[in-house]
């Protein structure tokens, strides 16, 4: 677990302040299309305290998505419809007030906080489950609550009247599963601004992949793809960053370079 959870360097600080313990999770939905072309139609969040777990704060609202028509696909997901959107906020004034907090995370930040753009600290709990989770079936949000599994009773009451796929459900399904990453990560961590700092350096750096989307090993669980059809994606021209980045780190937890071991330490 250590390997899927590096430290990272860092500089110490004369004025070093407490870590921010409040971390605002939040869930968008969108009106469906690429991102110079997108419209933020719904914004859901509530707040996870990471040193005693609770989940509390939530807030959610409708947007106006200023003439962009929502995508039939996208609807048939969250199932918002123009009615509901009639009279919503523009979405500077819908989302002020989301953006007060120091750190935000997401199930896929970067999709969210392209569509945000709020400044801050970002996690991202799908990179982050598949790190702290590696054997589960599926890392989709709804797998995760299934297969971790995730209890929701808890927070039943934040859940009532709300649905999947919606923005504050799906952002208070996340909050269980950030609270569930960091039960996992943070015992393997020095303290909490630790933990911040390897969750953040794992959010911006690609997925790691627990298995193949494609080729003749596509789902097969990566610790079982051979040496050389790894060093093959790590060579092959246009291939994803996110399978070169989980090949490379295969390879050198099997103590591979290329193609070539890497020299025993004396």
């Amino acid at each position: 677990m250590t390997d899927l959870f590096p430290p990272v360097p860092v500089t110490p600080s004369l004025f070093a302040e407490a870590p921010p313990r409040i971390v605002r999770v939040i869930d968008t939905e969108t009106a469906g299309h690429r991102l110079e072309e997108d419209a933020v139609i719904e914004i859901g969040s509530v707040d996870l305290d990471l040193v005693s777990g609770e989940i509390f704060h939530p807030m959610q609202t409708f947007c106006d998505p200023a003439g962009v028509a929502i995508n039939p696909h996208a609807r048939k997901v969250h199932h918002i419809s123009d009615a509901m959107l009639a009279g919503a906020a523009s979405f500077a004034e819908a989302a002020e007030a989301f953006r007060a907090a120091p750190v935000f995370a997401a199930q896929r930040a970067e999709f969210d906080r392209s569509r945000l753009r709020f400044s801050g600290r970002w996690l991202c709990t799908h990179k982050l489950a598949l790190r702290a989770f590696p054997s589960v079936k599926a890392h989709g949000l709804q797998s995760l609550v299934k297969y971790v599994p995730l209890d929701l009773s808890p927070v039943e009451p934040l859940l009532a009247g709300l649905a999947p796929h919606r923005a504050l459900y799906d952002a208070v399904c996340t909050a269980v599963l950030m609270r569930a990453i960091t039960a996992v990560l943070m015992p393997r961590c020095h303290d909490l601004v630790d933990f911040l700092d390897r969750a953040e350096a794992v959010s911006n750096a690609p997925t790691l992949l627990a298995s193949l989307r494609f080729g003749r090993h596509k789902g097969v669980p990566i610790a079982e793809v051979p040496d050389d059809y790894l060093d093959w994606l790590t060579r092959e021209p246009g291939m994803s960053a996110d399978a070169v980045f989980t090949a490379r780190h295969h390879l050198r937890s099997r103590g591979i370079r290329g193609a070539r071991a890497l020299p025993q330490r004396a």
